[in-house]
Order: structure tokens, then C-alpha cells, then sequence
């Protein structure tokens, strides 16, 4: 595991630092550094492994535009789901489009790809900008951390669950209809098999979770030749937005919820 020091924060994410909201924002904006609740989350033994922030055009906006941070325990006290290990998922950004989200994540180390996995009704945890923002990320924190046995049954629950064929298409259809919306047949690139081609060998199975990981994988590092609508030759492109990361990792793991159920596992259980 390999901790991201401020320099390598800064140099990746520069809103994590953010001294100051955007102009536009109410007076009643409560502004807190991200940086301070990553430093309040790393004295509690969550470490920042990863950062990245959004694109934007205007150079007034870096400063305070979306941005996601994951930690991890150290391996002493990770926790194991499957073959993947727990995460916290922060995003936040100090220009009105969100407040402080803290979500429970999955690092699987198969393929070093990250995934936001729902927690309860409502989902991690949201917070309002606020002078008691750090507060309750901790509180949050504990909260999720406390979910991870839950997750851990799902996670074997897809992996003794398997699907045919048809179903493994019926599951890709589902997930470009989640990534292009529902007009998917014209929008994507790709067609739905291109979703379950296996990248490696251990994924090469009918399992739910198999099927799961192996059209994240392809859909979130892109790279997958298709042709566009005016049938020019093109690839997928990776997704590197922080709102559709998290927005579509968290539809990907309902949407396999759902496939679960459909095939009579109780997850409730």
C-alpha cells in the first residue's frame, strides 16, 4: 500500500486544498477544507491511496471543482471481501455541485480497480458544508465501517451464484443502458458482448460476481474497439470523471443486487 503524502495530493487533486469556496457560493456556506477531514481520517487509520479531481476548462475552477479521495486501513487492519479490500470513498467539491459524500468502497487487487459499493437505503454518508463537517465524516466512518460484514456477504453470495449466457447479456444490456441511458443501441459504441470479454483468466467463469467485475472493468478503462454512430472505427473511452465514477459504480452494485435476487439469493438474509 503505497499512502499519498500532501505533495502527491496536491500534485494530483489540487481542490483537496482549496483555501476558499468559489465566489458564487451563499455566505451561509460553511467552508472546510478537504484536506482537514483527510488528515482527521488519516489520524484515525484511514490513509489516502488514491486522489483524482474533474476536468474542467476554466482555470478559476481547479481550485474547487469535484474531487474523490480513497483510503485504506494499513494491512494489519484491513478487511478482506473476497479478493478485494475495504476502502472509504470521500468526494466533495466547494463550488455548489456537491457536499462532503462519504461512501463505502471495494479495491479489488485483481485488477486495481476501485468500486463504490451502496450502504443501506440512502447510501453512505452525506454531509452539508459546515464548522461540524470533520465530526461527522469520522462518525460516518465508524458508521460504514460497521457495514462491511454485510458486504461481505454479498460478495459470496455473487460468487456462488451463477448465470447463463443469456443472462450474462441481459446483465451487460443493463449496464450500457446505466452508462448511455436508455436509447443505449444507438449511443454506445459496443455491443453487449464486448462488456464480457475476460481481461485474465480468473474471470473467465459464469459466477455473478465474474460477470460483475468483468463489465466494470471494461466499461470503466474504456479501450474497447466499437464503431459510433456515423460508423467511423472508435474505442470506448475510460471514465475519468469523478461523478460518474462513483454514480455508476454504485448502479453497477445495485444493479447486481437485483440480479441476485432475481435469481432467488436473499441478500436480506
Amino acid at each position: 500500500m503505497r499512502i499519498l503524502t500532501h505533495d502527491q495530493l496536491h500534485r494530483t487533486a489540487p481542490a483537496i486544498f482549496a483555501q476558499e469556496p468559489d465566489a458564487a457560493v451563499s455566505e451561509r456556506y460553511g467552508f472546510v477544507p478537504t484536506i482537514n477531514v483527510v488528515d482527521a481520517l488519516q489520524a484515525e487509520g484511514w490513509y489516502p491511496v488514491r486522489a483524482q479531481q474533474t476536468n474542467v476548462r476554466a482555470p478559476e475552477r481547479q481550485a474547487t471543482t469535484r474531487h474523490m479521495i480513497r483510503f485504506r486501513q494499513d494491512p494489519d487492519r484491513q478487511v478482506a471481501v473476497g479478493d478485494s479490500v475495504t476502502e472509504l470513498v470521500l468526494t466533495n467539491s466547494h463550488d455548489r455541485t456537491a457536499a462532503f459524500q462519504l461512501d463505502l468502497g471495494l479495491f479489488r487487487l485483481v485488477c486495481l480497480n476501485g468500486m463504490v459499493t451502496p450502504v443501506g437505503d440512502v447510501g453512505g454518508v452525506r454531509v452539508r458544508h459546515g464548522c461540524h463537517v470533520v465530526d461527522e465524516i469520522l462518525e460516518g466512518s465508524i458508521q460504514l465501517s460497521h457495514q462491511v460484514p454485510r458486504i461481505a456477504e454479498g460478495v459470496e453470495a455473487f460468487q456462488s451464484t451463477l448465470i447463463n449466457q443469456s443472462e450474462a447479456r441481459l446483465f451487460a444490456e443493463a449496464a450500457l443502458s446505466l452508462r448511455y441511458g436508455d436509447d443505449w443501441q444507438q449511443a454506445s459504441p459496443v455491443q453487449p458482448g464486448a462488456l464480457l470479454e475476460a481481461r485474465r483468466t480468473e474471470d473467465a467463469n459464469g459466477s455473478l460476481w465474474s460477470v460483475f467485475n468483468r463489465t466494470q472493468e471494461n466499461l470503466f478503462k474504456g479501450g474497447l474497439r466499437g464503431r459510433a454512430a456515423s460508423g467511423r472505427r472508435t474505442r470506448t473511452r475510460a471514465i475519468n470523471s469523478v461523478t460518474e465514477d462513483v454514480r455508476l459504480n454504485r448502479a453497477l452494485w445495485t444493479l447486481t443486487e437485483r440480479f441476485a435476487e432475481l435469481k432467488g439469493v436473499d441478500l436480506a438474509a
